[in-house]
């Protein structure tokens, strides 16, 4: 008797103790899930879903299931819903939405386990649509027809599911064309917003998917957190009052504060929050962010900062604000770690997949971490940037946005705020023109300033003058004039901007104190983080902490991690020429809490043969710009409003009297592909490049939609560029907790230890790497979780990481 095929014939996966899941349920959940994920774009998400795994309904793939008797992979059952996709199209009336829906599904189909191809190649000839849609779907390795023959048992809908998503399709096109984009810039903002979308859908079908197999997994439904703004809010209020209103500063930070839950009322947009350093801008964007999210019923709040550092302290007032314990991972998750062991530990899995999806209601992240996200082409990393949508997202410290990703910034920011409803708040004490740029394609909203420029703050908060000298010193003059000053002042820091420069600055200054009048501290970021942590308590512990208090005589020489973030206050401080920003974030170490009720000066001077700095051409040029506009403007205040619009203005766009520079040009902020003429910014917009390659071989214009090239960006996008490799370095607890990890123990314990071992790693540019193991000054202590070890003759207890190894005084 023949047998009749039922749906629960058709299987998608098996777990371990042999149960099936039917490949119906698998289908359909997946589509309800990434349905449901967000409101917007339901049906193309769904269509997406309900499509993804169509491939598995063969008797192939069954077989290969049920016996095992195939390669992992071997079995191809992603491409023939790309496939039906493409049928459909066919099938339906032709427009530019119903080419873009085909396109989005078709990529998020094909690719749901790997990552984004490039839609059109480098040589401008290898065209993917054309490679996916060409083959030979009635190949024997495809199944092609008795999947369609098999498809009227699945439920699929696929003609009204397909239109439903063209429709959603146009009513994004609609949306992108009102949202205010730059006329001269229109074409490429539309292409990268597209692209985005496209990134958006894939990011719904790989969530869900994935979800969906862990539920079969853990036999249990999915719960979707949501968010207790009503609560959070309420704890943050009482903490707000139990603050201390009794001294001027703390009553110019309240009104602050007070200010930004006035402004939490608005809309969804983009928005900017500019106060002066000292003003409570931490705790104040948290009050706009938790308000807003609750009166716009937002999902998430993502907290983003620009380094390590800020982001620890970050995450640590807001645990203390909100009543979060230090394991409460339910509410706040920290993702800046870069442990993520392969393992199956349990609580393991959970923070992986925590930070894999960014689910959780509170998020606290990196600068790198949000814009490799952003720009990457894979599914593991693209899984969380549906979460982004509908949510608040803060920029802490935005003037340290690196300018070569500006504009791809940008673009990111203003679709995630127009056309998937975040409200993005830009917080700085020197607020940068990003909205000025050639590309002019920042969406601020119509009134973007959460606080009135007519305010009387940064007089009220004014706490330094700024003295700007025209005058080179040689480092061993710098040295002499940081030690005078710490004399004259009791306590003095004096930040650079080269790692060489601090460490030989130091070793002048501790030849200068024979009399130990001083404590000496050096910072930089050749240090590991506790080495880092430890220096700063010493400088705290040195500082005055009280009003009366004259504290001990303390020096510190500094790279300029010491400018953001870092909540200590100096009588006296005195900085490298630098760019104005560098500057005015340096003053704001410097009688920071008023301790002085006249303003403190900061001290400002050029230094010589700063060779070093061809290499950082972007500090270089903020030097340049900032020197030149203390020629052209010798009576201005360098802390104005005036000078800091100058310095932005001429930073992100040209200044024409600028010396031995070159003018700012577009394609710096787009984000240079290494070794390519081709920019992220273009490649992932219209690709005027690569369209042109087809044109100039074809005579024809590119057929398709989508020509972002989302692969060659994703593999070549580094917010640090060059590539860094974490070691180990002999520090503090570290060999101990090496020697834990190579003990005998339990997979969740090696964790704990893994995590600790973070705090005594530093990073090694690869040039570092390359110097490092030639010399055989790395080995690997750890091979089940590949950890790396400095020699210890490479590290310093005063100066941190050591390319070339200190010799010890006595040798045998």
């Amino acid at each position: 008797m023949e047998h009749v095929l039922m749906s629960e014939d058709l299987l998608a996966r098996k777990d371990d103790a042999g149960n099936t899941q039917t490949l119906y349920d698998h289908l359909h959940n997946t589509a309800k899930l990434a349905a449901g994920f967000e409101n917007r774009s339901s049906a193309t998400a769904y269509t997406a879903g309900v499509l993804h795994d169509s491939g598995k309904a063969a008797d192939d793939f069954k077989q290969y299931l049920l016996t095992g008797n195939r390669k992992r992979g071997e079995v191809v059952h992603a491409k023939q819903g790309a496939f039906i996709i493409d049928d459909c199209a066919a099938n339906s009336p032709s427009s530019p939405a119903s080419l873009i829906t085909a396109e989005v599904l078709e990529l998020a189909i094909a690719n749901h386990h790997g990552h984004l191809p490039d839609c059109l190649d480098a040589c401008g000839k290898d065209i993917y649509f054309e490679r996916l849609t060409g083959e030979n779907k009635n190949a024997e390795q495809y199944h092609y027809q008795e999947i369609l023959s098999h498809v009227p048992f699945l439920d699929l809908d696929i003609d009204t599911n397909f239109a439903n998503s063209v429709a959603e399709t146009n009513s994004l096109l609609k949306a992108i064309d009102s949202c205010g984009l730059s006329q001269r810039n229109a074409r490429n903002s539309r292409d990268f917003f597209l692209g985005l979308y496209a990134k958006y859908i894939y990011s719904r079908l790989v969530d869900a998917d994935r979800v969906d197999a862990a539920n079969f997994t853990a036999r249990q439904p999915y719960a979707p957190q949501t968010p207790n703004w009503d609560e959070l809010t309420h704890r943050l209020e009482n903490a707000i009052s139990d603050f201390d209103a009794s001294s001027e500063i703390s009553k110019i930070r309240m009104r602050i504060s007070e200010d930004c839950l006035a402004a939490s009322m608005r809309d969804t947009g983009i928005f900017r929050l500019g106060v002066p350093t000292g003003g409570g801008k931490t705790l104040a964007s948290l009050r706009f962010a938790l308000h807003h999210a609750e009166k716009t019923g937002k999902h998430h709040i993502i907290y983003i900062t620009p380094y390590l550092s800020i982001t620890e302290q970050t995450v640590q007032v807001f645990r203390n604000v909100l009543g979060l314990g230090e394991d409460d991972n339910e509410v706040l998750l920290e993702h800046y770690s870069s442990v993520v062991p392969d393992k199956d530990d349990e609580k393991e899995q959970q923070r992986r997949l925590a930070a894999e999806r960014w689910d959780k209601p509170i998020i606290v992240t990196t600068m790198v971490q949000f814009l490799e996200t952003v720009m990457s082409a894979k599914a593991t990393k693209l899984r969380k940037f549906h979460n982004m949508a509908d949510s608040v997202i803060v920029f802490d410290e935005i003037q340290a946005l690196p300018t070569n990703t500006i504009n791809v910034f940008n673009e990111v920011v203003s679709f995630l705020s127009k056309i998937l409803g975040s409200t993005i708040l830009l917080c700085s004490a020197t607020q940068p023109l990003l909205e000025q740029t050639d590309r002019n394609n920042l969406l601020l909203s119509d009134e973007p300033d959460l606080i009135d420029f007519n305010n009387d703050y940064a007089a009220r908060l004014r706490r330094t003058n700024i003295v700007a000298s025209s005058h080179e010193l040689a480092l061993d003059d710098f040295a002499t004039e940081i030690y005078d000053k710490a004399l004259e002042n009791g306590n003095c820091l004096a930040v650079v901007n080269l790692k060489s420069e601090a460490k030989r600055l130091y070793q002048l200054v501790k030849e200068l104190d024979v009399d130990h009048r001083f404590t000496l501290v050096h910072l930089s970021t050749a240090m590991c983080g506790a080495h880092r942590k430890d220096q700063l308590a010493v400088l705290k512990e040195c500082l005055p902490k009280e009003s009366g208090d004259p504290g001990r005589p303390v020096i510190c020489i500094s790279t300029q991690l010491i400018e953001a973030g870092v909540d200590i206050s100096f009588s006296c401080v005195i900085r490298a020429m630098a760019g104005l920003d560098s500057i005015l974030q340096a003053a704001g170490r410097c009688n920071r809490n008023g301790e002085s009720q006249t303003p403190k000066n900061v001290y400002v001077y050029p230094i010589k043969d700063e060779s070093g700095l061809k290499h950082l051409p972007e500090i270089q040029l903020g030097k340049n710009i900032t020197d030149q506009l203390i020629h052209d403007y010798p009576e201005q205040d360098l802390l104005s409003e005036f000078m800091i619009e100058e310095y932005y203005r001429a930073y992100l766009i040209r200044y024409p009297k600028l010396k031995d520079s070159k003018s700012r040009n577009i394609g710096t902020m787009d984000y240079s592909i290494p070794g390519n003429e081709e920019t992220a910014y273009d490649l992932l917009s219209f690709n005027r490049h690569r369209r042109g390659l087809y044109c100039n071989r074809t005579g024809e214009q590119y057929p398709y939609e989508l020509a972002q090239a989302f692969q060659t960006v994703g593999d070549n996008f580094r917010v640090i560029p060059g590539g860094t490799t974490d070691v180990v370095v002999h520090y503090g607890q570290a060999k101990e907790l090496i020697d834990q990890l190579n003990d005998e123990g339990d997979f969740a314990s090696k964790i704990k230890t893994l995590r600790s071992l973070q705090e005594y790693t530093v990073s090694l540019f690869d040039y570092e790497r390359k110097a490092l193991d030639k010399s055989k000054s790395i080995i690997e202590e750890n091979g089940d979780f590949g950890v790396l070890v400095l020699n210890e003759e490479n590290y310093s207890q005063e100066f941190g990481f050591l390319l070339e190894a200190e010799m010890p005084l006595l040798m045998k």
